[in-house]
């Protein structure tokens, strides 16, 4: 009787702790995770990188964030690696091989109080919606989102509108 007790108690326990909410925010939002506040305001999806000899092609579509992290903490703070989660939860990270991307990120990324990173992450993943997982990089178990909506930019030149008629 006293272990069944026991494990009543300590799954009351468990059932009352709660994980931290997650938000999800928008394209150009502001989210403040611990001392870092994160801005991602630009999106853009590639066949490749780089021109000619130079090109580098991926293994699904290249996806670029452009971004920057504020430190509004006291300390010099470390930027954790980052991670797309897609709709069925599978995580995809952030490629370290970002030579060619315009103000790449690169992989070891520190910001000292009150300093701006701007710059680029660079994703090889299949072309779908996604979500930038951001976290404080402790236990607190403190996430957040951001919604990164499948959208190509229209490259092309207008059409004329052959049903229009001259004048």
């Amino acid at each position: 009787m006293g272990r069944l007790a026991l494990l009543t108690l300590l799954a009351a326990q468990v059932a009352c702790l709660k994980t931290p909410p997650v938000n999800v925010y928008r394209l150009g939002d502001k989210v403040q995770v611990g001392p870092l506040i994160y801005n991602v305001f630009e999106l853009k999806w590639l066949p490749q990188i780089g021109e000619g000899a130079e090109a580098r092609t991926p293994a699904h579509r290249f996806l670029i964030l452009h971004m920057t992290v504020v430190n509004s903490g006291a300390e010099t703070q470390s930027v954790q690696s980052f991670q797309l989660v897609d709709d069925g939860g599978h995580l995809y990270p952030e490629s370290i091989e970002g030579q060619g991307v315009p103000h790449w990120f690169g992989i070891s990324r520190n910001v000292k109080p009150a300093d701006t990173l701007d710059g680029s992450l660079l994703f090889d993943v299949q072309p779908k919606t996604y979500k930038l997982r951001l976290d404080d990089g402790s236990d607190s178990g403190k996430v957040q989102l951001v919604e990164l909506p499948l959208q190509f930019e229209a490259n092309r030149p207008a059409m004329p509108n052959v049903f229009e008629t001259p004048k």
